[in-house]
């Protein structure tokens, strides 16, 4: 539960009526902490800053985030599933580290490298509405939560029960291409200062950017939680939650008729649905030692989704897919010190499990007058576990110096098994052919976290650390041509491509200030990574023009970069706000890239054409002002304006040494500019916004690879839109 709502303090990016910056409470360590007391690199988001500014998908959440891009809406790995994810940190990327996707022709999912919690429910639902604060923490925290995460983590928090008030809120909000989004919460105690329920709903829609269906997005999500809290020693909470979202997407439909010239073609309609529910409990109980949390959980994911025709010369294509089976169990027990403790310390212990059970399948079709058609069908089943043990401690050895220890272990299995068909059309004259293959994974890891923390001042922090994180490997089946003898043309067997664990070592050093009077904060950290073996997952090893073939592999990475992230409170009415972040991710050696069983080994500089990693911006800034007007009848006028840009950066990976097609991929340096204007009074807690997000309407990949039928396939960044957005709290 950690602390109730009222202990949470306004964002410190908020303007506020003081002329010094709020405090800001996190429990992203597992404890009650002021922000700024907090050896981590961590940054907030306020539930009322986000509604009100009309932000609810997670990419907009996480858009002005230094050193942090993406969310579940992006659509990393240009692949023909626009049915949606389920796992909502898939397309975080975190310091230089985009978290992995399924393999080509895959339904089923890769552990992230990114962590994802709501309401502390390891890749949960019901996380974007009713928010109490979201906190990011970049950089690996595996000593302290159950499911660990190489990348950092993204914990959302939303409002829980009051016991004595009834309180809610209600949200109306309407834009461009038919935007319409509506949110309500109340909360009622049922039994005063012991039991209390809130039930809270959602309803988002909008038109897609390229055409009306295109791109449609709609879902409907709703949520109960009941707190139930006989004594301050002991409280249980409840909670369901389900989310109901239909995707329309044609496909490939956006693509590049020379490297900077987008080029749209309608592939017509192509529905996808994905339906989750999610039951979960925490329980709290202070045993005089210390509290025990316990947190069970379990979810399910079904999806289904069309890719419309995309005709490709002489061909069309149509594919459809679906995950029949997807169901998440996680158990995790804790045990941590009490608030206060001169020592603070947790240990714990983590089961997780996923059912997934899938399948995909493509249809072609011949045109008069050989009319004819073949399909491919992909059957997997997949099932995961991780049983895990962690603990950290933070002990003070002198005045004003503490030192962090964590250790880790985990054990994961991966088993999955893959039945796949091939019919060719009869024309082709090749038999069908059925092949199957089973794998069953086991992975061992340790790891630890090394801190030292020193108070140089009251108001300044300085921070060193060494830690590890572990992901575990996987395997992917794919199809390779049978070219055994006798084989008929046309025929193939199922391949093992492994995916290595990755193992990363973390070097950071961070500072964190207040001068002024604690009007300016200066928040900054450096760091350097190491992967022994990066993930990298859906690779297209064939050349330009070729079948394509994917294949995982395990590339050694280096990161290095930082952040810087300052405030500025001019007055009690001006606030001035600077993000800077920067990261350089690469890989170490291509000629030594590993692809697995395919043989004879394929040389990485032939699929690599460059050393970067793909789609990572190295260098983001973003600048916001604030500034309040106070009105006749104690309202006020808020003007708020931020620019965000994003320095050239490569939007994918060309799998070929043929440069001239290079800047196809090549993004160069864009801006972004947001403005809002909120009329806000106090009673009752009332907030009219109007904005306009990115004004001038700059048009930039975010993310572009070979594609077929059109070329180079691309995704765009939102163009201008424009809303208002109406929030009433009680």
């Amino acid at each position: 539960m950690g602390a109730p709502l009222s202990a949470f303090a306004q964002s410190a990016a908020q303007p506020g009526n003081s002329d010094q910056l709020e405090e800001v409470i996190v429990t992203a360590e597992r404890r009650v902490s002021d922000v700024q007391k907090t050896a981590d690199s961590i940054t907030v988001r306020t539930g009322d800053e986000l509604a009100t500014a009309g932000k609810y998908q997670l990419s907009q959440i996480l858009e002005d985030i230094p050193g942090v891009a993406g969310g579940a809406s992006i659509n990393t790995s240009l692949s023909s599933n626009t049915a949606g994810t389920d796992a909502p940190s898939a397309g975080i990327t975190i310091r230089g580290i985009p978290s992995n996707v399924g393999g080509g022709g895959q339904v089923v999912s890769v552990a992230p490298a990114a962590a994802y919690y709501s309401d502390g429910v390891y890749e949960g639902i019901g996380g974007n509405y009713d928010i109490d604060r979201v906190e990011v923490v970049r950089g690996p925290v595996g000593t302290l939560y159950g499911r660990s995460a190489t990348s950092g983590l993204v914990a959302v928090h939303t409002a829980d029960p009051l016991l004595d008030t009834i309180g809610g809120n209600a949200l109306a909000e309407y834009g461009s291409y038919a935007l319409e989004h509506y949110a309500a919460a109340l909360s009622v105690p049922l039994v005063n200062d012991v039991l209390a329920v809130r039930v809270s709903g959602n309803h988002f829609q909008r038109n897609g950017y390229l055409s009306a269906e295109e791109g449609e997005l709609a879902n409907t999500d709703g949520k109960i939680k009941v707190l139930f809290k006989p004594n301050e020693s002991f409280s249980l909470l409840l909670g369901a939650a389900l989310e109901n979202n239909s995707i329309n997407n044609g496909g490939a439909s956006l693509g590049l008729a020379a490297p900077n010239t987008y080029l749209y073609q309608k592939a017509g309609p192509a529905p996808g649905q994905n339906e989750a529910r999610q039951y979960w409990a925490e329980l709290n109980w202070n045993l005089g030692v210390g509290t025990l949390t316990y947190e069970p959980a379990y979810r399910t994911f079904d999806e289904s989704f069309v890719v419309g025709s995309l005709p490709s010369g002489a061909l069309a294509l149509d594919q459809t897919g679906a995950i029949t089976k997807d169901h998440f169990i996680t158990h995790e027990l804790r045990l941590a010190s009490n608030p206060g403790s001169k020592v603070s310390w947790q240990v714990g212990t983590l089961y997780f499990s996923n059912a997934q059970t899938a399948a995909d399948a493509v249809r072609v079709t011949f045109p008069p007058p050989e009319a004819g058609s073949g399909f491919d069908s992909v059957f997997p089943v997949k099932d995961s576990e991780d049983l895990a043990a962690f603990a950290e401690a933070t002990i003070p050895f002198a005045e004003s110096w503490r030192l962090t220890a964590g250790l880790r272990y985990d054990y994961s299995r991966v088993i999955q098994s893959e039945t796949y068909t091939a019919n060719a059309p009869a024309i082709l004259g090749i038999p069908p052919t059925v092949v199957t293959g089973v794998f069953d994974l086991g992975f061992h890891n340790s790891t630890y976290k090394i801190r030292l923390e020193h108070d140089l001042t009251a108001q300044s922090l300085l921070y060193a650390s060494v830690s590890t994180a572990f992901s575990p490997g996987d395997q992917v089946l794919g199809t390779v041509p049978d070219t055994s003898p006798g084989a008929p043309p046309g025929a193939v067997n199922v391949a093992t491509f492994p995916v290595a664990p990755e193992v990363l070592t973390a070097y950071e050093f961070g500072s964190k200030n207040r001068f002024m009077d604690n009007k300016l904060q200066v928040n900054g950290a450096l760091y350097y990574y190491h992967y022994g073996a990066y993930q990298l997952n859906n690779v297209n090893i064939a050349p330009l023009g070729q079948a394509p073939e994917f294949a995982p592999l395990g590339v050694p990475v280096e990161v290095f970069g930082g952040e810087l992230e300052t405030l500025y409170q001019v007055t009690a009415h001006d606030l001035v706000g600077l993000n800077l972040g920067y990261s350089n991710a690469y890989f170490v050696d291509r000629a030594t890239t590993y692809f697995g069983d395919i043989s004879p080994p394929l040389s990485a500089v032939t699929w690599f054409s460059r050393n970067g990693l793909p789609n990572v911006i190295p260098f983001t800034a973003n600048l916001s002002y604030s500034h309040i007007i106070v009105l006749p009848g104690s309202s006020t006028l808020t003007l708020h304006g931020d620019v965000r840009y994003l320095s050239a950066h490569d939007a994918g990976n060309l799998p070929t040494l043929d440069l001239s097609l290079y800047p196809y991929i090549r993004q160069d340096g864009a801006e972004v500019g947001d403005i809002d204007v909120m009329w806000a009074m106090k009673n009752p807690n009332l907030s009219v916004t109007a904005y306009v997000r990115n004004v001038g309407d700059n048009q930039y990949k975010a993310s572009a690879a070979p594609g077929a039928g059109i070329g180079f396939q691309t995704t765009e960044y939102d163009p201008r839109t424009l809303g208002v957005v109406a929030n009433w709290r009680f």
